[in-house]
Order: C-alpha cells, then sequence, then structure tokens
C-alpha cells in the first residue's frame, strides 16, 4: 500500500495509529507530506516503490499538495487513487469537493454531504469515522483520574475545562498548549505517548470528548476519538452532536452528553457518584464499537466497492463553455484541445460578442501566468455547481527565490467585498450572465450576489512588484509564522524577517486573521 498525508513521520499521528496500522502491509511506501511536498520527488519515490512492489492503492488524506492531483493519474494509470475526506465539515465548499473529481473514490464521513457530492455529478462513498482496537484497548489501571480531557488547547475547550475548575472539580488535561496558561498549568499532565494515552484513559472515571471543530467552534461533529474512547472501555461525557444517530450512540445508554457549562457541571457531579451507571454505559459502547465501528470494517466495505465500479468518470459532470480573453502578448498555459471544456481564447477587442445565455465561464488574463486546463475546470466546477456570480481562487506569485500562497479566505472577504477589487483577474471566472453585465468593471466582484471561492492553487501569476507585495500583506501564507521567523533570523536574513512580522501583523489586526 503506498500512503499520503500530513504528519505521517509521526508514529502518534492518527492517520499512523488508525489507517496504516490497520490496512497497511508493514511493507508500504509512506509520505509524509510536512517533509516533501514536491510532486515531481513523490512520484520518484512511487516509481521506485513499484520497482520492488506490486502495488495497486494510493490512499491519500486530503492536505494542501494539489498538484500531486493533477498529474498522478497521467503517471500511474494503473494505482487507484483512495482520497480520504477527514475534515469535510468545513473543507467541502472551497476544496475537497475540487479535489473528489480526481479520486478513483473518495469517502466522506459527513452523511449530509452525500446530497451535495451527488449533485454535483459524483459519487461519493460513505465511510464514518472509526477505530482501530489493536492500538485502543483497555488497560488495567485504579481509576485514580476523576475527570480528564486529551487533546490541544483551544477555542471553546478552554472555557468548559476552567468553569469546571471554577466550579471546584478536580481536572486534568493532556496536550499541547494547556501549559501555556498560568491558570491551567497545575492541572495539565504534560503531552503524552500513545501508551500514555491509554493509561490516562483507562484511569479516569470521566473522560470529556469534545466535538468542536477548530477551524469553526459552532460546529460539532464525531472524530474518531469518540470510538477510540469507547474501544478502550472508557466512560465518556461529550458534546451533542446530531451525528451520534448515524453510530448507535444513544444519551444515557452508551454514552453521556451535555450542551451547556452547567449542564456539563451537572452532569460530571452526577456521573461521579454513580459507578455502576459509567461502567455499563462504557460496556455497551465497547460492544458496539468492536461490532459496528472498526477500520478493517470499514476499509473492506471501501475497497470492496473500488474494485466493482470505480467512480473516477462522473457523466452527470457537464462539459464546460468557457471564453477566456487574452490581453496582446500574455503568456498562459491554456489549451483549447479538451475533451471536458470548449474553450474560446479571445482578444479584449471581442467583449462586444453576446455569451450571457450560451456561456458557463469567462475570465480575463492580463499578467503572464501559468493558469492551465485544470485551473479553468476545477473553476468552471465550482461556479456551475453553486451557480454563482463568480468564483475566486488561491494562487501563487514569486518574489526571488520564494514562492508564496496566496490564500484568501471566504469568511474575510465576504465581510470586506473592497477587497476583491485588488485580485488579478486569473484568478477569478465570472459566470456568463454576470460578466456581460460588467465587462472590465474592477468592481464587479463587490456588487456580486454569490461567490464561491477555491482554496486550491494550481499555477502561478506574475504580478509587478507593487502589486505583488500587496497580495503578500494582504494574503500570503506562512503556515506556522513562528517557525518561518526563526529561519530567517537563523540566515540572517533581517530583511525578510521584518517584512514577514509586518504581513502577520497587518493580516492579524488589519484584516482580522488570527495565527
Amino acid at each position: 500500500m503506498i500512503f499520503i498525508g500530513a504528519e505521517l513521520n509521526n508514529p502518534n499521528a492518527h492517520f499512523v495509529t488508525n489507517i496504516i496500522a490497520c490496512i497497511g502491509s508493514g511493507n508500504d511506501l509512506v509520505i509524509d507530506l510536512l517533509s516533501i511536498n514536491d510532486s515531481d520527488e513523490i512520484f520518484r519515490r512511487i516509481a521506485v516503490h513499484l520497482q520492488n512492489a506490486d502495488e495497486r492503492y494510493v490512499v491519500y488524506n486530503a492536505y494542501t499538495n494539489e498538484d500531486f492531483f493533477l498529474r498522478f493519474k497521467s503517471r500511474f494509470p494503473r494505482l487507484h487513487l483512495l482520497i480520504i475526506f477527514s475534515d469535510d465539515e468545513w473543507r467541502h465548499s472551497n476544496y475537497n469537493r475540487y479535489l473528489a473529481l480526481y479520486a478513483d473514490l473518495f469517502t466522506t464521513a459527513v452523511k449530509g454531504h452525500l446530497a451535495l457530492y451527488e449533485g454535483y455529478g459524483l459519487i461519493p462513498t460513505y465511510m464514518p469515522w472509526a477505530c482501530n482496537p489493536k492500538m485502543y484497548y483497555p488497560v488495567e489501571a485504579d481509576k485514580d483520574i476523576d475527570v480528564s480531557f486529551v487533546g490541544t488547547a483551544y477555542g471553546k475547550r478552554l472555557e468548559y475545562i476552567r468553569s469546571l475548575i471554577s466550579s471546584g472539580i478536580e481536572v486534568r488535561v493532556y496536550g499541547r498548549g494547556w501549559g501555556e496558561s498560568a491558570d491551567l498549568r497545575p492541572h495539565w499532565g504534560g503531552a503524552l505517548s500513545h501508551q500514555g494515552v491509554l493509561e490516562v484513559i483507562s484511569r479516569s472515571k470521566i473522560n470529556l470528548n469534545f466535538l468542536w471543530t477548530s477551524a469553526k467552534e459552532d460546529l460539532c461533529t464525531i472524530k474518531a476519538r469518540t470510538l477510540e474512547l469507547s474501544a478502550c472501555d472508557a466512560f465518556q461525557l461529550s458534546n451533542y452532536t446530531f451525528e451520534f444517530d448515524n453510530y448507535g450512540l444513544v444519551e444515557g445508554q452508551n454514552i453521556a452528553t451535555f450542551d451547556t457549562k452547567e449542564m456539563l457541571l451537572s452532569r460530571v457531579r452526577y456521573y461521579l457518584k454513580h459507578e455502576d451507571e459509567r461502567e455499563q454505559m462504557a460496556r455497551n459502547a465497547y460492544e458496539l464499537v468492536l461490532q459496528q465501528h472498526t477500520w478493517e470494517q470499514r476499509f473492506q466495505t471501501v475497497f470492496e466497492r473500488l474494485e466493482k465500479k470505480p467512480n473516477r468518470v462522473a457523466a452527470k459532470l457537464k462539459k464546460y463553455d468557457l471564453m477566456i480573453f487574452v490581453r496582446e502578448g500574455v503568456r498562459h498555459d491554456i489549451s483549447v484541445d479538451d475533451t471536458r471544456m470548449n474553450i474560446q481564447i479571445c482578444q479584449p477587442s471581442d467583449t462586444g460578442m453576446d455569451f450571457d445565455a450560451q456561456v458557463d465561464g469567462v475570465v480575463w488574463l492580463d499578467h503572464d501566468s501559468g493558469i492551465n486546463n485544470e485551473a479553468l475546470y476545477i473553476m468552471a466546477f465550482g461556479l456551475s455547481s453553486d451557480e454563482s456570480d463568480a468564483i475566486a481562487s488561491n494562487f501563487y506569485i514569486s518574489s526571488g527565490r520564494a514562492r508564496y500562497w496566496i490564500r484568501f479566505r471566504d469568511r474575510m472577504l465576504n465581510q470586506n467585498r473592497k477587497l476583491l477589487s485588488g485580485l488579478p483577474g486569473e484568478c477569478i471566472m465570472y459566470s456568463g450572465g454576470y460578466a456581460s453585465t460588467r465587462r472590465f468593471d474592477s468592481n464587479a466582484l463587490a456588487d456580486a450576489k454569490h461567490l464561491s471561492y477555491i482554496e486550491f492553487p494550481s499555477y502561478q501569476i506574475d504580478l509587478p512588484y507593487a502589486k505583488s507585495r500587496r497580495m503578500r500583506l494582504y494574503y500570503a501564507d506562512y503556515g506556522d509564522s513562528r517557525v518561518q521567523l526563526k529561519k530567517e533570523l537563523k540566515a540572517l536574513g533581517f530583511g525578510r524577517a521584518l517584512s514577514l512580522m509586518i504581513d502577520k501583523a497587518w493580516q492579524k489586526l488589519g484584516l482580522g486573521q488570527g495565527g
């Protein structure tokens, strides 16, 4: 098997302890995208691996290497590409659905998204979260911890833990971030090894499970930890999500839930006094998980479906009609020879043409760029699927030897539409109907009623320095900026370090972007 994803060099990462440990052979090719994010190098390693291994599947945990998908099938037509969308609840509209266009089979754990994918003309596979009982299991231990939580400190987790502590509940927390707050540090047990996690779970009378997502705190969804706790024969108290019904988890029968801080406190106090109820509910959940929710069961179903009917070819996808207006002398990588699209390349003087009722998408090219057919296809797909006035795509710019990901967030741009006027035309596709009324108006996006966004850069745009610097100031994504800052200072790149600090300060203070 070939596995590709983020953090795969970390033996405690979820994808490693669950997916690879469950379906891997022990002689697998494992590529960590945090260490290797260059498609050519990924392809080279796959080719070398195939010289000595008869592989059939590549299992990919969706991350940010979009170029991999665009080129994979042409390089390895005999390999089946299986994409697991582990964060589809918040990455669906801007990211995952575009990757799905290039998969032989893709999965989502969000049951409500099945109809969305089908509406696009794609064929999704529902694969709920599961666990690996070989990695998560009961450990003999005394129940000497009243209440515990294992996980990173952020958002509402901090609020709810503090509320319990202030009410006199003995809480122990483990994982990253808790030691950064002086009031929580006395309750912090540090970061744990995998075995340490199992021991803490088994020692805890009540295991807290917070289901708010890091990207959208108002969104609650089941993750693997819900099932891992049950596989450890542990009692868990979780905030409620309607998705419990999809897993057979029932309040008071095999799981306890809460909705508010007051309800959490009440449930903690109650279950600390009722050991028999805790143990019976934990046992009920344990039996349910082993019978219905293991990764081996999940992947057996997935591989059977992949063998019978791969869904790479989505017959329901329409053929898009596009018009691309190119200023004289501008370089691009668009070809009119494409079975998925009818592409007309025109001069700006041709904008008097009547295309409002006949064209799906319109793009204006004013700068040299690497925009290509895949970028157009992805934009046309999103534009058509959402019936939007326009769609805007992330892209890359370069400055010297550095390459920057220009990543604008839909939330930020919808709050301040004026920022849209500064985006280059190459990253925007208008619907034919909307474009026919606006032509080359630079403020066209500001008035659009419905906009879509793609967090999926697949091409570079060459911009003049002043405009390039402005894009970096507003939108450049530096990943962990602290790590980048340390690198620049260590290399004595004081100018670049100062530039990075200015960019991040402006993005956070001026645009309301954290991180």
